[in-house]
């Protein structure tokens, strides 16, 4: 056994439960892998999607598919502008704006951020 496994060392082994692939499709679904973990940190700590405490299968669907949309959307963003979604939102969070309600005057003023260059390229982009 233990001369079987020393001849073994460092070859790396797929299963799996699907008959109608070729080794080749098995091998490549597997490699590709990373980016349904990449997703799900992604969702987790970029987006911060946490867990759902709702008992209602409605409002379970509609949680999930937000998340899933916010997904959606950071990788259309990461795609056309290609940045990380953590760094655009990073750009984003310094962008921001005021609105101050004058009592004196009885209107709301709103004042606008300077955005950067770079967010603004960003934007174009997308």
């Amino acid at each position: 056994m233990i001369h079987k496994t020393n001849l073994l060392l460092g070859i790396k082994g797929y299963y799996s439960n699907c008959s109608n692939l070729t080794d080749q499709e098995i091998i490549k679904n597997y490699k590709n892998l990373w980016r349904v973990e990449q997703a799900f940190r992604i969702s987790k700590s970029d987006l911060k999607a946490r867990p759902i405490f709702h008992s209602k299968q409605q409002a379970i669907e509609a949680h999930i598919l937000i998340c899933f949309m916010a997904l959606a959307i950071s990788k259309y963003i990461e795609t056309k502008s290609k940045r990380s979604i953590k760094a655009v939102t990073k750009l984003l969070k310094k962008t921001t704006d005021a609105r101050i309600f004058d009592q004196i005057n009885k209107r709301e003023v709103i004042m606008k951020g300077q955005i950067s260059d770079e967010l603004k390229e960003i934007l174009k982009l997308i």
